[in-house]
């Protein structure tokens, strides 16, 4: 593992360190100033924010990465700023006429769909900017970047829920953090650049359009099949166990979610830009691959065996008994987090490989489990434990898939 390498993910780490020790500490507050019912109404509120989220840029900021000229991302940029206002203003008008669909949906989407549409826009943009600055080798910048959105949520739903009754604090909060949070980041990508982006020709956005295709025809597809999967999981639980369940099912995603923030994401911030740099000019990212899974694997492994004996105990000490429920259900997904941990990052060779029809496939595959595992047992207990099983083997499956693409071998 060369020490450019180490350095970078130490930059990024410290950011990342920063963004989740703030989400952590608004938590310990948030669940003292809301109860699990209405923490589980924001949780089904934000999964279909997320899921939303997916579609807006038409995972076009994935193609920055493809990029091998200066006039290639410009165009690349232009295009993802055009399709998430296009995508957007097609999204409001839907709304409006297609009401009755809307009120068929979970109440809270339905009372704040519009914060909805919104947030989806601001997450969708998000992504570019954070993606710009990856690019850019602006690590510092990133993890800056991650700071300021972690910090404008916390501060806005802590405030809002002494302004605001019930999930309203908390709804508004996050929509106010994430367009405050973007428009920070945007401003450290550089003003040429934007400058640029906008002079770019529409003949060259077209080029780029279709050049990178496979983008939204297969990525976009996956990840948005990906996504479903990871959040129908709070709806589901809402509807079928009620609102508490899905409030201590929230809570342990989120805890749970943030030692795999807090290195794995961390690791792919600089993995997709090395292994990238590696494919382009040795045809494979093989010796990347290897030496960034024997880090994570190793790294791991013993918190997450020291979690399993002590997680219940330690949700209930730090959040309060009312939730140490969620500590529980911790438990109970380990295998999920250890998999998700070590496999997670190493899946971008996928992309980079250019392979989405086999991202596509295993994608389809996950989301079928997760509605079989969500509706065919009969208590919560069955349904985490074989969830958790279930996605663990996925993972393994993906991990294959994964360096199959890393040897620069996959068919």
């Amino acid at each position: 593992m060369s020490a450019a390498f180490i350095n970078r993910v130490a930059r990024v780490l410290v950011g990342t360190l920063g963004a989740q020790l703030i989400t952590i500490g608004v938590t310990l507050l948030l669940v003292r100033l809301y109860s699990p019912a209405e923490m589980g109404a924001f949780s089904v509120w934000l999964s279909f924010a997320t899921i939303f989220a997916v579609v807006v840029t038409g995972r076009y900021e994935l193609a920055i990465f493809s990029t091998r000229e200066e006039g290639e991302l410009q165009a690349i940029v232009k295009l993802i700023l055009q399709l998430t206002l296009l995508i957007f203003v097609a999204v409001a008008i839907a709304v409006v006429i297609g009401r009755h669909l809307i009120e068929s949906m979970p109440v809270v989407i339905g009372e704040y769909w519009f914060a909805l549409a919104v947030a989806s826009l601001g997450l969708g943009i998000n992504k570019l900017v954070l993606s710009l600055l990856t690019f850019q080798q602006s690590f510092n910048r990133l993890g800056v970047a991650r700071v300021s959105l972690a910090a404008c949520i916390a501060v806005a739903q802590v405030s809002a829920a002494y302004l605001l009754e019930g999930v309203s604090g908390l709804i508004y909060g996050q929509l106010f953090g994430v367009v405050v949070a973007t428009a920070l980041a945007a401003l450290w990508v550089g003003k040429s650049l934007i400058l640029n982006c906008i002079e770019t020709p529409w003949r060259m956005v077209r080029q780029v359009a279709v050049q990178y295709i496979n983008f939204p025809k297969f990525s976009l597809p996956a990840d948005l099949v990906n996504t479903v999967a990871s959040q129908v999981p709070v709806i589901l639980l809402a509807a079928k166990f009620g609102g508490d369940s899905a409030g201590w099912f929230a809570l342990t995603l989120k805890i749970m979610g943030a030692p795999i923030s807090l290195l794995a994401a961390s690791v792919l911030d600089v993995f997709k830009e090395q292994a990238a740099r590696d494919y382009r000019e040795f045809g494979n990212c093989r010796g990347i691959f290897l030496k960034t899974f024997r880090l994570l694997a190793v790294l791991a492994l013993p918190p997450f065996i020291i979690f399993w004996f002590i997680g219940e105990w330690a949700f209930g000490l730090v959040f309060g008994e009312a939730w140490a429920e969620s500590g529980r259900y911790a438990v109970l997904m380990v295998p999920l987090f250890y998999m998700r941990f070590v496999v997670s990052p190493l899946s971008y060779t996928i992309y980079i490989a250019q392979r989405q029809s086999m991202d596509l496939l295993w994608q389809l595959a996950l989301l079928l489990l997760t509605f079989i595992c969500f509706t065919l047992p009969d208590s919560v207990d069955s349904v985490l434990w074989f969830y958790s099983i279930a996605y663990a083997v996925m993972y393994f499956v993906y991990f294959w898939m994964s360096f199959q693409c890393a040897k620069g071998d996959a068919k």
